[in-house]
């Protein structure tokens, strides 16, 4: 939602929508489906409808632009037939004072709107002073100049760079379980929500104590547990990655996120080394994250071929920070488990977010952080999945305020067994 600048008309705004249309190309695409295989294709004209609701003054007007956008956003985009963008006015006296906007996910990522803002604000609206500023004066490339650069000489050789990485993870992750063996009933994918105060202070402290990211603390956390309960000597999981590290690709308006494999050895040394360790692989999957998808999966095949096992490289990690930071401070084992009883765990009927046999969202803010582990019940129980996200927490409390051995790591799976019996989704 953007306030607009006085005296802006509904025509002047209408052409900065027109021409920020105009310098984005992704923002007049599509998805085509030909064949096997999904493409994105630009469309050189079309038509954006920008509606325009009239709203009382002062408080009113605030109000009824977070509802246009709440409205605007209601309906999923038709992604094959309609540009990934939604657009309002909402006046105030008969004068513009809000734009309304609704991007879809497809097309657009946090990173694009830093470019859409700035055009946005250079013609017609106001910049808020929380809003961050453009990282780089580059203009950012557009989907032709993106895909033209890959299929180059130099976005060949980054491509073979990260595809013979990604066969090295392939190696040492371990091998994939078994299925249940028993048909879920209704719907395959579930979602456990979970929120703690003690999960907060617990991360925010062992984030302080190592001198690592709370990204770290979580990747290496969700590593372990895994480990544990799989009995395996390495940990696996995909990265969401931004590759917004390349001065080009910081202000371009397209989507550039991909999952990027990430394996840990999990070692002998205490929970802590586990957190340097997932640090620096993690860095590692994100700076050379980019790859083409098509190679990911002939590796996936030629790999799990040459170890005769079967691989499952879909869980995933997507780690995304707010606006506010965690805050990290010292903690006591009391403090801890004086917030036990704050704790709340449910399952959600949301749609999947994520075609993965396990799939962890971490929003963390200052508020918090709130977790969403959704699992493939094919693959895993939902008695699984709460014993997994009680041994995630216990982990992190312990490791919070002393050192956990990494003989440890194996009886917090254990203490979660026992603890939890299969349960179904309510």
């Amino acid at each position: 939602m953007y306030e607009l600048q006085h005296g802006v008309t509904e025509a002047e705004v209408a052409d900065a929508l027109r021409t920020l249309l105009q310098r984005f190309e992704g923002l007049r695409s599509t998805v085509v489906r030909e064949g096997p295989s999904t493409r994105q294709r630009v469309h050189a004209e079309g038509t954006v409808r920008l509606a325009v609701h009239e709203a009382g003054a002062g408080d009113a007007a605030v109000d009824a632009a977070a509802a246009v956008v709440e409205e605007l956003a209601e309906e999923p985009f038709d992604v094959a037939a309609e540009w990934p963008l939604r657009a309002a006015v909402v006046t105030e006296g008969l004068a513009p004072r809000f734009l309304a906007l609704v991007f879809s996910h497809l097309a657009v990522d946090a990173f694009a709107l830093l470019p859409v803002t700035d055009h946005l604000v250079a013609t017609v609206a106001v910049r808020h002073p929380d809003w961050p500023e453009s990282r780089t004066g580059e203009p950012g490339r557009q989907p032709y100049e993106q895909a033209a650069a890959e299929a180059g000489e130099g976005g060949q050789r980054m491509a073979e760079r990260a595809l013979r990485r990604i066969a090295d993870v392939f190696r040492r992750m371990p091998a994939a379980p078994p299925p249940r063996g028993a048909t879920p009933e209704g719907d395959r994918f579930r979602s456990l929500s979970h929120r703690s105060p003690a999960l907060d202070l617990a991360v925010g402290a062992v984030s302080l104590r190592c001198g690592e990211s709370v990204a770290a603390v979580l990747t290496a956390a969700m590593i372990a547990v895994d480990s544990a309960f799989e009995g395996s000597s390495t940990g696996y999981a995909q990265l969401i990655t931004a590759n917004r590290s390349r001065p080009e690709l910081v202000n371009a308006v397209v989507p550039c996120s991909q999952p990027v494999p990430c394996c840990v050895d999990i070692g002998r040394e205490p929970f802590t080394e586990l957190v340097h360790r997932t640090a620096s692989a993690a860095l590692g999957a994100h700076r050379f994250g980019s790859y083409p998808p098509t190679g990911l999966v002939e590796i996936h095949r030629a790999v799990e071929e040459e170890r005769g096992v079967r691989l499952d490289i879909s869980p995933t990690l997507n780690y995304r920070p707010r606006a506010t930071s965690l805050p990290r401070r010292e903690v006591t084992e009391e403090e801890l488990s004086g917030m036990a009883s704050l704790r709340r765990t449910s399952w959600t009927f949301d749609d999947p977010l994520w075609q993965a046999s396990r799939y962890l969202s971490a929003d963390v803010s200052e508020a918090g952080i709130h977790l969403l582990l959704q699992v493939d019940t094919a693959m895993r129980s939902p008695g699984w999945a709460e014993q997994w996200m009680e041994a995630l927490e216990s982990l992190l409390c312990a490791a919070a305020v002393r050192e956990v051995g990494v003989d440890e790591l194996v009886s917090f799976g254990r203490q979660s067994e026992a603890r939890n019996q299969e349960s179904p989704c309510h």
